[in-house]
């Protein structure tokens, strides 16, 4: 019983890690999008003197993306800023223990930020709430990737913390 549980345990993982890495690798591609669409913007509005005018609003949506893609993506590569100068003169069991925390409380967090925003994304999709400006769509399409980022950081938080216990044992 505990063989077909961890192995099932690391198949979630591995899944886990593969959209991680999926996402981070979209939000690369909407990134090189967006300097594509900027350049090809300028470049019509200085000599034609007509711009694409989608490109702008469709940028900011696309930060949001790429925001909420690659945030995960960073976390598991441990590429978010941090400060540890302290810790770097601790031993490698407090570390170890001071990170294992840290991530708990992260994830603690995330979760608490990720079940906020599925409410207010269910409360824009059940009242309709439209954004207008160049397009109008539905507010809940852009909004959805950030309760889908939050609960992204909440596991990989998680993962992180597991990882950081097993260096105690």
């Amino acid at each position: 019983m505990v063989t077909i549980m961890k192995n099932f345990m690391t198949a979630i993982s591995d899944f886990f890690d593969k959209v991680v890495k999926y996402f981070g690798y979209l939000a690369a591609a909407i990134l090189v999008l967006i300097a594509v669409f900027i350049s090809l913007d300028v470049i019509l509005r200085f000599t034609i003197n007509n711009p694409l005018m989608w490109v702008f609003e469709t940028t900011e949506y696309a930060l949001l993306f790429i925001t909420f893609l690659g945030a995960t993506y960073v976390l598991k590569h441990d590429g978010h800023v941090k400060l540890d100068l302290v810790l770097n003169v601790m031993g490698k069991r407090f570390r170890s223990g001071f990170n294992a925390v840290m991530s708990l409380v992260m994830a603690i967090v995330c979760l608490v930020i990720a079940w906020s925003c599925i409410k207010y994304t269910i409360y824009l999709y059940q009242n309709d709430v439209m954004i207008i400006k160049y397009y109008t769509i539905p507010q809940f399409t852009i909004y959805f990737i950030i309760p889908v980022g939050f609960v992204m950081l909440f596991f990989q938080s998680l993962k992180r913390a597991y990882q950081y216990l097993r260096q105690l044992i």
